[in-house]
């Protein structure tokens, strides 16, 4: 890869080499043909539904028009496009590392079709990157949960040996009982956190800073203990206890909002995951006045046909701020459709289980 690409700083947990660009608006993941196509059909589902289907309705007024109905891909990072690493970038450069990003529509954009089959570029060495928005963009202080949602962990492609070792893992793990675990978390080191957890669950980054808990740590979670883990991912030594609690019934009303939307999507996630994020610097949260929005601004504005809008620096700001806490759905590299055969119930009971589980937590909190 060129040189304005590096390694991205904060993440829960996910395969090693995720890069992003220079000015952090963008990752680059190694992926599969499935999840590029996963992204694509949903964000062009997104696409359809507010836009062309709403230029053809003539007896929507205008009110009707400015909102934005929600999809699932309300709930997952923007798919921009795919590189290949080795490839010539010419459709590329200039685009990834562009800080007025955001004028930029889906359509306009060549990722995809980088002379990945022209016959001079027989050096590539076949690695693609799938290109997103940065879920981390806008944050000062982030910290991050990656819950692996399901039972089921592993799909109709993979080995018998891959079946038997994930099956395990379910088996022993909350993924099993709940249909969801704790992949990793990345916080803010605090005093709580740091005195909980065993010497082998976790490393301490950033000169003290963070706290990097691995995979070891969900993996010894059980039903018992799971939901004191997730509250001490949640609490945090710089935020009041107001901050906190307003986290709290954040994630909840998102959980809810997902839960209701995933009923309604014949799809299959395998190893998919939910990733938690939320602000932990209390500058950024007087800024903000402690107002936190439920959904993320959608990153590519696809309504918008005048370029001379994005002349207005405050403009471009407010489109591109992040939220003091935000929860996504990660990792689609073994996803499909499946019409007609209705929800993915599979990912669904982990939703609901994590649920109750936020719907205790907030409850407890305000007593």
């Amino acid at each position: 890869m060129v040189e304005e690409y590096q390694l991205l700083k904060h993440k829960a947990a996910g395969h090693d080499g995720t890069l992003t660009d220079a000015d952090g608006l963008l990752v680059f993941k190694l992926t599969n043909d499935k999840e590029i196509e996963f992204y694509r059909s949903i964000q062009e589902d997104h696409f359809k539904k507010n836009y062309i289907d709403d230029e053809d309705d003539e007896d929507k007024d205008e009110d009707d028009n400015n909102e934005i109905e929600m999809t699932l891909a309300s709930w997952m990072p923007s798919f921009v496009g795919i590189l290949e690493e080795g490839i010539n970038k010419k459709n590329v450069d200039g685009i990834v590392n562009a800080k007025d990003f955001a004028k930029f529509k889906l359509n306009n954009l060549d990722l995809e079709n980088n002379n990945a089959n022209d016959d001079n570029n027989s050096n590539s060495n076949g690695k693609k990157y799938i290109v997103l928005e940065n879920l981390l963009k806008g944050f000062n202080k982030p910290n991050i949960m990656d819950i692996k949602l399901g039972k089921i962990l592993y799909d109709d492609d993979a080995t018998e040996e891959k079946r038997k070792r994930l099956q395990e893992v379910s088996d022993n793990t909350t993924s099993g009982s709940l249909g969801f675990r704790i992949c990793g978390m990345k916080v803010q080191s605090n005093s709580r956190i740091k005195s909980s957890l065993d010497p082998n669950h976790f490393e301490v980054e950033d000169d003290g800073d963070y706290i990097f808990v691995n995979k070891l740590f969900g993996r010894t979670r059980s039903n018992s203990n799971i939901s004191i883990a997730i509250d001490d991912f949640l609490n945090n030594d710089q935020l009041s206890t107001e901050r906190i609690s307003l986290i709290k019934e954040n994630f909840w009303i998102r959980l809810q909002i997902l839960y209701n939307l995933l009923l309604d999507q014949e799809i299959r996630m395998i190893s998919s995951s939910l990733l938690f994020i939320y602000e932990g610097d209390p500058n950024r949260w007087d800024e903000l006045k402690d107002e936190d929005q439920i959904i993320r601004n959608y990153f590519i504005d696809y309504d918008d046909e005048d370029d001379d809008d994005y002349d207005d620096d405050d403009n471009d700001n407010e489109k591109l701020a992040a939220p003091l806490s935000s929860m996504s759905l990660i990792d689609f590299a073994h996803s499909r459709f499946v019409p007609g055969e209705s929800y993915d119930e599979n990912v669904v009971s982990g939703v609901e289980n994590l649920l109750s589980i936020f719907e205790n937590l907030k409850s407890e909190h305000k007593k």
